[in-house]
């Protein structure tokens, strides 16, 4: 059956699937944030990764439907309203799978309501999910995979990769896959605004196809180098340090250690609520448990200092991993340097840090502004600052 423009206008992810995540995600969008907190830290080594070597397997649908307690008969009632429903093949075929429908829904929830750090967090899991990075990495590299061949990828991106792709850019998987998502819902915002079911089918096939030339255009470099052999030449002496590690001085394994510990922790606080335990720990005569929850709560309830944490983050971790030849952050030897008092200290790095933390709680504590001009009142706040962020990072890395 012939099918005409005007068929094109259903709705049905908008009027069936949309309001059923929207009304999840108001009542239990802890469950959500939990469920990505696992997402994340099952394979956090692979997202962080320097090279695309692994395809990333994606198993965990079930557990995003249980947490949101939607089934995928809840989708389907949406998708079998939409013109394409009926039409045999498809493309894209995952418009028809629930999944999919289903974290598109959720990007849309948290864009209409401006939450950037959650829409960050459903981005990453839409792309990373089984129709979008594992599928097209498959069919990327469908012989001589980089997972056994680890050493010609190496060589690729060391020596073949320039600063236009978003690998080299980002130096990491998930952080090419963040400038590609990022591009893509700036891109078709409007479109995933008004969602009706010819609009949702258009964004989806991008979002896909934009992952597929990331990946196209690095397996093509690839396998030219594995054809020309040019990899047997490759020396590791004769690399430049990696980009951005020259900064902390680390050597290109520190540097990666350094980015996957930054990351697990921001990924950490930014799907947890503040912990009471570690607020009790930090607290001290000066500096009450409560005040140091309420402070970190306006912390980080403040979306525009994610930018300072993660610099302060990656200070603290880049100082451990530059002087220390146990490279484990889970330790008491790495609480014991991060939370060590430094006054006379020349580092930029913890130099860097005070000032960071001096704005933060300047910013977020009228009490801290009031009292800071007394000396042990204020290396008391400034200490529980570095407390909670030490075991922050334990905890996220153990």
């Amino acid at each position: 059956m012939a099918i005409s423009r005007k068929d094109f206008n259903t709705s049905g992810i908008l009027k069936i699937c949309y309001p059923i995540v929207e009304k999840a995600l108001k009542t239990r969008l802890m469950q959500w944030k939990h469920c990505m907190a696992q997402f994340m830290q099952k394979r956090s080594n692979m997202l962080y990764d320097t090279m695309p070597c692994d395809r990333i397997y994606f198993d965990d649908e079930d557990e995003l439907f249980a947490a949101l307690q939607i089934t995928k008969q809840d989708m389907m009632k949406g998708i079998e309203q939409t013109y394409y429903w009926q039409i045999d093949k498809f493309k894209p075929s995952h418009a028809k799978d629930p999944l999919s429908i289903l974290a598109i829904c959720i990007v849309r929830y948290f864009l209409l309501n401006k939450d950037q750090k959650n829409l960050d967090l459903a981005l990453i899991y839409q792309s990373f999910s089984n129709k979008y990075y594992p599928l097209i990495h498959y069919l990327s590299f469908p012989s001589v995979t980089p997972a056994k061949y680890r050493h010609i990828m190496e060589y690729v991106v060391n020596n073949k990769l320039t600063q236009k792709f978003e690998l080299k850019a980002s130096g990491s998987i998930i952080g090419a896959i963040k400038i590609t998502h990022k591009t893509w819902i700036e891109t078709y915002e409007k479109m995933i605004r008004s969602f009706d079911d010819e609009d949702i089918t258009y964004v989806m096939e991008q979002l896909q196809n934009r992952i597929k030339s990331l990946m196209k255009n690095i397996a093509r470099i690839y396998y030219e180098a594995y054809e020309n052999k040019e990899y047997i030449t490759y020396d590791h002496d004769s690399l430049p340090e990696e980009e951005g590690s020259g900064a902390y001085h680390l050597t290109n394994n520190d540097s990666f250690r350094l980015q996957q510990y930054v990351e697990n922790t921001m990924s950490k606080l930014n799907t947890s609520q503040v912990d009471y335990k570690i607020c009790k720990m930090a607290s001290d005569a000066n500096v009450k448990t409560e005040e140091v929850r309420s402070i970190f709560e306006a912390i980080f309830n403040n979306r525009e200092n994610t930018d300072l944490i993660r610099e302060f983050v990656t200070g603290l971790v880049a100082n451990y991993l530059s002087q220390s030849e146990n490279k484990d952050i889970a330790t008491s030897h790495f609480f014991k340097q991060a939370t060590a008092v430094k006054p006379n200290s020349k580092d930029p790095i913890v130099l860097r840090n005070k000032e960071i933390i001096e704005k933060l709680l300047d910013d977020s504590s009228v009490r801290y502004r009031k009292r800071k001009h007394r000396v042990a009142t204020k290396a008391s706040y400034h200490r529980a600052f570095n407390i909670y962020f030490a075991v922050s990072i334990i905890n996220s890395n153990k």
